[in-house]
């Protein structure tokens, strides 16, 4: 027969390096395979390994999917149930009886649960990767979470606007779960970037110098860290995260 869809297994030695998961036989063989979601799936773990692996609050994924059900737990605001539900950086995990709140950061190609205060967790700071036209005319922007934010617009000159300033790159602040934009930081010399790729994925620093190349995808970028060395990675790597510091606390 043909196959219908993908698979709806994931084994230990072929999930990605990101999981925070024992790849040994002797912890099974089979692991949690993420659903289709804001993130892709070598970019994300699903909940139910943060919930069991990560933070110990279940022993078993029967125990995860109790936890779930009882609708204690937030991403970004707003309720998960799924035990597959992919969450990636810059999430924010709040669980509602024990009263904390992590954003997800990446930390050496793996991904860190950073306890954060209940006042930085209303917010979030998520790059554009796309600009469209929509239905009448408006305007929406793509960013690299799934979500979209819509500029309705009534002239020509609205329209030039919104386009001169939000460029692909860039970086929003924005409110969770109610999405309004807080905050707009320039791909720029001079501002502040956490690179959440690569090699040196969890560093950050200042941009001192931006390489333009034919392509943008090429393009590089140099950061001078806060301990005064250097480093340099592709743009894809750099989320701008502030100006002249960061607006979001850092491990």
């Amino acid at each position: 027969m043909t196959k219908l869809g993908g698979t709806r297994y994931l084994k230990r030695l072929a999930a990605p390096r990101v999981f925070p998961i024992q790849r040994k036989r002797s912890h099974g063989k089979y692991t949690v395979r993420p659903s289709p979601g804001p993130h892709p799936m070598d970019r994300s773990v699903p909940i139910a390994i943060i919930l069991r692996d990560v933070l110990g609050y279940a022993k078993t994924l029967r125990e995860v999917r109790r936890i779930l059900t009882q609708r204690v737990v937030y991403v970004d605001g707003r309720v998960v149930t799924n035990y597959k539900f992919p969450v990636g950086i810059m999430d924010v995990l709040y669980i509602k009886r024990v009263e904390k709140f992590w954003r997800i950061l990446p930390v050496r190609r793996k991904l860190l649960l950073h306890e954060i205060t209940p006042e930085e967790a209303k917010m979030k700071i998520v790059r554009i990767i796309g600009k469209r036209y929509v239905k009448n005319g408006w305007i929406q922007l793509n960013l690299e979470d799934g979500r979209n934010i819509l500029f309705k617009v009534n002239s020509d000159e609205e329209r030039r606007k919104i386009l001169e300033r939000y460029k692909t790159w860039d970086s929003l602040k924005i409110s969770v779960p109610e999405q309004r934009i807080l905050d707009h930081f320039k791909l720029e010399e001079g501002v502040y970037g956490l690179l959440i790729g690569g090699t040196h994925a969890g560093s950050h620093g200042t941009i001192v110098k931006i390489s333009r190349q034919l392509m943008r995808k090429y393009d590089t970028v140099t950061i001078k860290t806060p301990l005064g060395g250097t480093l340099s990675t592709s743009l894809q790597y750099v989320l701008v995260i502030g100006r002249e510091k960061p607006e979001i606390s850092l491990p």
